[in-house]
């Protein structure tokens, strides 16, 4: 059996198969809901590798805008409470 048989047979290389599988798989990845795939051909590792830290980075940066969010917002909330004893 040659490499290229070998590469259309091995399931994982189906799972990114299309953009919407791959998009798919880059999700449940990068949420830790699923393992990353063996048996796929170096580009294709690099493709799933972009598309997760891609992911991860989003979800990162949302996480540290909404802490950032909430403490401005604590912030207005005190300083309006303090604010009111002042009518």
């Amino acid at each position: 059996m040659s490499d290229s048989n070998y590469e259309l047979t091995d399931p994982n290389v189906e799972l990114i198969s299309t953009p919407e599988k791959l998009d798919r798989v880059a999700k449940l990845v990068a949420e830790g809901e699923f393992p990353f795939p063996t048996g796929l051909s170096p580009d294709q590792q690099v493709l799933l590798a972009t598309e997760v830290r891609k992911r991860r980075h989003q979800r990162l940066v949302k996480f540290i805008a909404r802490s950032i969010a909430r403490e401005l917002w604590q912030k207005i909330g005190r300083h309006n409470q303090e604010g009111k004893g002042y009518d």
